[in-house]
């Protein structure tokens, strides 16, 4: 799925999430969902697990792949274990630790097989995970609803969630872009105002230019008359 591999491993975030819902629904963790109300509410369960998982950063897995996760997580963390003599000390991790202590510390003196994949989708199989990998199996019959319908509806939930991102995104983007238009707007505006200004000022000077060059012809016509009579004063004076 895009960017987020389906094949990668999941984060610490996810792994962290997955165990805290195991703590809230033990039931589920421990595969004690039994007959037809325990399996319609198994697949609540794993449906809202899985919703949550996808949400949270990582990658995105349809819900049988989170189911057959948890299967061999629990797995591992038992393997470990019982490899160093049943001593949960040899743990490195603290999630491991946690998964132990909740919920396989209580069973370590049963025989396991090796652990079959967790879920309802894989055919001829149990959904109940005790019957994945421990010698009681089950007698409850196969789930019916099919993997198909259930990885459309998740790829749908997951498409929806994308759309509603993108939306959201494009609705901030035009929200800043309309906010940029109106200040280009105000910018403008007092970019014309300005401009007015400006041009007022030009009209003031020109005007009094022209009253300056007015002023000018004015004088020097009084001085040409002043200098005309001057001339007649001095023509019609006696010898």
């Amino acid at each position: 799925m895009t960017d987020r591999c389906i094949a990668s491993r999941p984060s610490v975030d996810q792994v962290l999430a997955i165990v805290d819902f195991m703590e809230k629904h033990p039931a589920l963790a421990l595969g004690q969902l039994r007959g037809l109300e325990g399996r319609d509410e198994s697949k609540k369960l794993w449906f809202q697990l899985t919703r949550t998982v996808n949400n949270i950063t990582g990658p995105i897995r349809p819900m049988k792949s989170w189911i057959k996760y948890w299967a061999d997580k629990k797995s591992t963390v038992r393997s470990k274990v019982m490899s160093v003599g049943g001593d949960p000390n040899s743990l490195c991790s603290n999630v491991e630790k946690k998964i132990w202590d909740l919920f396989l510390s209580s069973d370590v003196t049963k025989p396991r097989n090796s652990v079959k994949q967790e879920s309802h989708y894989i055919e001829e199989t149990n959904f109940n995970e005790d019957s994945m990998d421990e010698t009681n199996v089950e007698s409850d019959p196969v789930l019916t609803f099919e993997e198909p319908i259930a990885d459309v509806h998740e790829r749908h939930i997951v498409i929806m969630e994308k759309l509603l991102t993108v939306m959201s995104s494009q609705a901030t983007a035009l929200a800043q872009l309309g906010q940029a238009s109106a200040v280009s707007s105000q910018a403008m505006e007092r970019l014309a105002e300005a401009s007015h200004i400006q041009a007022r000022a030009i009209d003031r000077l020109a005007t009094t230019f022209e009253s300056i060059g007015a002023a000018t012809h004015q004088v020097s016509n009084a001085m040409v008359d002043i200098d005309a009579t001057v001339k007649r004063c001095y023509a019609t004076s006696p010898t």
